[in-house]
Formats: C-alpha cells, structure tokens, sequence
C-alpha cells in the first residue's frame, strides 16, 4: 500500500511511539501539538529529523488524510469542537480515553465511569469522517515492543467495512501487532471494556505496564 499522509495530534508516549513507527515504515507524518517547543516535540524532532511536520493541529490536519487523536482525554472535545471542519471527511483513529489516571483506593479501579470514548463527540461535529477505536487499551510500552515471549500480541478495535478499514489493519500491523476488528463502531463499548481488563491485571494487579497484552485463540 502507498504511502499515507497522516496527522497524530499528541506527541506524547502514544502518539509519540506509533509516529516513529509510522514514519520510519515511510509514511509522510505530522504532529499537531500545543507547543511544538515542547521537549517531547523537540525529541521527536531530534529522532525523526526535518521531513516530518510539527506544528499546530491546524497545521497537522491540512496535511493528513489520516488522524490519531492521542491528545488527554480532558483535551479531546475542545480539540473536536475547534477543529471539527478540518476532521470532516478524514479517516479518524481515536486513541483518547476519558478518564483521570489512577486508581482509586475503595474501588481499586479507574477514577471516572464514564463513556471513555469521544466517538459521540466526534459523529456529532464530523459527521462525514471514518470512525475508529484503537491504540487505546494498551500502554505505549506495548506499542513499542507488541512481542511477548515471542507471540505477536493481538490488537482489539472497532470501525467500519470500505477502503478506510484496509488502511487501519496496515497502521495497526505497522506497529507490529495483530488486527482484530469486533465489528463497527456500534461495539465500542466492548473495546473499551479491554482497557479496563488491561488495567486491572497490569497496573491494580500489579502484573507492570509492560507485561500485559492480549491474545485471541482460535480453531
């Protein structure tokens, strides 16, 4: 498949580890970001050289056809909201999730049980995109090495069938996972279930971030 022009706004441990993979697997990458100053954007520059964009969202989004939202949740629907015409009619990838990080010490779970999802925030102002749940159940740890006692771990998402979701299975595979879509974007509710699975063994089990993935048997 050719090579694909797309804009990750975030550059933090998500966005900033899929974006190398992306770009040194040859695709034509963009940071929007907040502060393109930042440290985290100026070592994505130092590792990634001058080819690739770092500027504003805006700057990011009129150079994609591809978007990953890694932003924190608590900045995602100001995000949409401000940039919902340059979203429109783009294949949107959303990594967010809504939640306070942490846990709580009655619960033992995370803080917040809300929707962690922005998929309601983003059918409503870019109601012409593409919409994928993905790269949101997992660490940036796994994204960096998805390998684990040599079993290439699986990655669960959801999104809909057309020539977007072909494009999807490549970034995911890109990273060096295994694609596994349970179906449309009707079933985001169960991808986000994973993250609170994943959660729950690798940091309230204290198993460790970077030890947790998952694998789907079949026969």
């Amino acid at each position: 498949m050719s090579s694909l022009r797309i804009s990750i706004l975030g550059a933090g441990d998500i966005g900033g580890t899929l974006g190398r993979k992306w770009a040194k697997a040859g695709h034509r990458v963009a940071f929007g970001v907040k502060d393109p100053s930042s440290e985290k954007a100026q070592s994505l520059r130092q590792d990634l050289g001058e080819d690739i964009l770092i500027g504003s969202p805006t700057e990011a989004l009129t150079q994609s056809d591809v978007v990953l939202l890694a932003v924190p949740g608590s900045a995602v629907n100001e995000l949409i909201t401000t940039h919902a015409q340059l979203l429109d009619h783009k294949t949107i990838i959303d990594a967010t999730n809504q939640i306070v990080k942490g846990k709580t010490t009655a619960t033992n779970t995370w803080q917040g049980q809300g929707t962690l999802n922005s998929l309601g925030t983003l059918q409503a102002h870019a109601p012409h995109a593409r919409l994928y749940r993905a790269f949101n159940s997992y660490a940036w740890e796994e994204f960096a090495d998805p390998v684990f006692q040599g079993v290439q771990a699986d990655l669960f998402y959801c999104g809909p069938q057309g020539d977007a979701l072909a494009i999807v299975e490549q970034l995911i595979a890109e990273i060096g996972l295994r694609p596994v879509r349970l179906g449309d974007v009707d079933q985001v509710e169960v991808v986000d279930e994973i993250l609170r699975l994943w959660a729950s063994l690798a940091l309230f089990q204290g198993l460790g971030r970077d030890k947790v993935a998952f694998k789907m048997l079949t026969r």
